[in-house]
């Protein structure tokens, strides 16, 4: 799994059940399915006060 898909993977999350606790669950584990490399990004939006911002954010800059 890259970062990319993670993110879709939040997105669709949002979308879906469209809470703050539904991403952060997601964070969790999607974080579990990554690189360690990679890792930290989901759990900073895991902790974070606002997940939505911080993963809007994060896909804004993501590489095709």
């Amino acid at each position: 799994m890259t970062l990319t898909d993670a993110i879709i993977v939040l997105l669709l999350a949002e979308r879906i059940h469209g809470t703050d606790a539904a991403i952060r669950k997601s964070a969790k584990n999607v974080a579990k399915k990554l690189p360690r490399s990679k890792r930290g990004v989901m759990y900073d939006i895991a902790e974070s006060k606002s997940p939505r911002e911080l993963m809007r954010h994060i896909a804004l800059g993501l590489d095709d």
